[in-house]
């Protein structure tokens, strides 16, 4: 798990010099208990990061080099910074190519640290310096023009930080990521049912899982999208099923669809029953789908298919 700079959270700098350096201090210490905490060890920050304005005629350069600030808190906070910039364009050319493709907008702003937080599967990380950051997800509108030409937007929610209680709101995710980073030689999509109790998959699932590549971005997309499901269905104890509950946007397939390619959205389940599977969450960037059964009985999730989306009437090839 990385943190990503927010560079909204300085479109305004703050009031004066001992403001600045107070803020400062709190997003370091805040950097330093994500560490404590299983996120890694740096910061992901646009290159020119260093020249941001965190005070009146007072950048985070002149911040690096203020004599008036402890020395180990500035070496520890110049060693976060230098190691990840926003995107190596070189080494992480997948991720670079879905970020260049796609749009991501802030109330209307374009948004860099917080889209790319998204792509990742990260947190975005603020400076306290506006109540606009007092929040533990940021909502953002994400556009692409998807593979048939077609312009598609959707709200998506980015984990993202301030202060530590925003932090401790993520600990059961940060908990279920440390464990795949802790067993880093072992491959997660052997251990599904250890990582992800509330959800059943179909031998189809499964088979998919393994047509991607170890280290494919989309992987860490589908693992977000899952984690957001046993999340949902591990707390779903009464009611019908509501896919408004979930951060992701959720919807089923039309009547008319289903009727149409019955064959194409059914598929065999873990217990020997062909279920229809209608219920699906969009993996983005990208045409992905995971398609899923709530059960109502079990109050678990059946995932049928993990791939592209499936025919529909309106997308029939």
């Amino acid at each position: 798990m990385e943190l990503v700079f927010n560079e909204l959270s300085l479109i305004k700098p703050m009031e004066n010099l001992e403001i600045a350096r107070e803020k400062m201090e709190q997003f370091i210490r805040l950097i330093q208990h994500s560490v404590n905490l299983g996120v890694r060890r740096y910061l992901r920050v646009d290159e020119d990061f260093i020249y941001y304005d965190i005070g009146p005629n007072y950048k985070i350069i002149q911040w690096l080099n203020d004599k008036n600030v402890d020395m180990d808190m500035r070496r520890y906070f110049k060693s976060v910074i230098t190691r990840k910039p926003y995107i190596d364009s070189h080494r992480e050319a997948d991720i670079y190519s879905q970020f260049k493709s796609s749009d991501f907008f802030y109330n209307t702003i374009v948004c860099k640290g917080l889209g790319i937080a998204h792509l990742i599967d990260g947190i975005a990380i603020s400076f306290q310096s506006d109540d606009e950051w007092n929040k533990h997800t940021i909502t953002l509108r994400f556009v692409e023009l998807d593979n048939t030409g077609d312009i598609y937007e959707e709200d998506i929610e980015t984990r993202h930080i301030s202060n530590k209680f925003h932090l401790d709101l993520h600990k059961t995710y940060l908990d279920q990521k440390r464990k795949i980073d802790l067993n880093n030689n072992t491959e997660w999509r052997n251990e599904l049912e250890q990582l992800f109790p509330s959800l059943i998959f179909c031998d189809r699932a499964k088979a998919q899982l393994f047509e991607y590549k170890k280290g494919d971005l989309i992987l860490k997309q589908i693992q977000k999208r899952l984690f957001e499901l046993n999340e949902y269905f591990t707390s779903w104890q009464e009611g019908a099923f509501n896919n408004e509950s979930l951060p992701s946007k959720v919807t089923p397939e039309s009547p008319i669809t289903l009727v149409t390619y019955t064959e194409e959205h059914t598929f065999l389940c873990p217990d020997g029953q062909y279920r229809i599977f209608s219920w699906h969450v969009r993996v983005t960037p990208g045409a992905g789908r995971i398609f899923f059964v709530p059960d109502e009985i079990t109050r678990k999730c059946i995932i049928g298919h993990i791939g592209n989306k499936l025919k529909t009437v309106k997308y029939s090839t």
